[in-house]
């Protein structure tokens, strides 16, 4: 066999497993990057938004892409926002636009809607949930913070006898960096 035909089979064989293993990578390897992304690169994942708020901290973008809404069904208005500061994206909020006096509802935000958020927001689960406050505010209300890992944190308030959450965010926290401390 000559030298060439070797040097050839062994390419195309690391190509092909190469392209085998493209397929098979963990989802955490095919994130996508959204904080401290542009409006362009957000543009981009998740289309155009639908309204714009200017104020002296930054300018928000609200989104609410038909797919995004399929996580939350209970909540057909819900949406999320993106803040950038310096044209830059610092916090991301869920916002579930909830009737808090409405009967038919009864939600909790925890660790799987966490998750379910996370996923969308940047393609793939969240290495951990792990509390890193949380703060009584009076009467019925209690301040969270998780960190999901990978540098985000996640904040998120609960309201009246039965905890309801109307808000959620994430945003960057060195605290939620590698490696994880238990």
């Amino acid at each position: 066999m000559k030298r060439s035909h070797i040097f050839s089979e062994i390419t195309g064989a690391t190509l092909g497993l190469l392209l085998l293993n493209s397929f098979l990578a963990p989802s955490a390897e095919a994130g996508r990057p959204v904080l401290n992304q542009t409006p362009q690169t957000i543009h981009r994942y998740f289309g155009g938004y639908k309204t714009r708020l200017t104020t002296n901290s930054g300018v928000t973008y609200t989104y609410a892409p038909v797919k995004f809404r399929q996580l939350f069904p209970k909540f057909r208005k819900s949406n999320f926002s993106i803040t950038f500061v310096n044209n830059r994206a610092k916090n991301i909020s869920l916002n579930f636009n909830a009737s808090f006096g409405d009967p038919d509802v009864d939600y909790n935000y925890d660790g799987a809607e966490a998750e379910k958020f996370y996923n969308y927001i940047f393609g793939y689960k969240p290495p951990i949930w792990k509390q890193i406050s949380r703060r009584f505010g009076g009467e019925t209300i209690y301040d969270y913070e998780y960190c999901l890992g990978d540098g985000v944190g996640n904040s998120f308030g609960r309201y009246g006898y039965k905890q309801f959450t109307e808000l959620a965010n994430f945003y960057y926290d060195s605290r939620c960096e590698p490696p994880y401390k238990p």
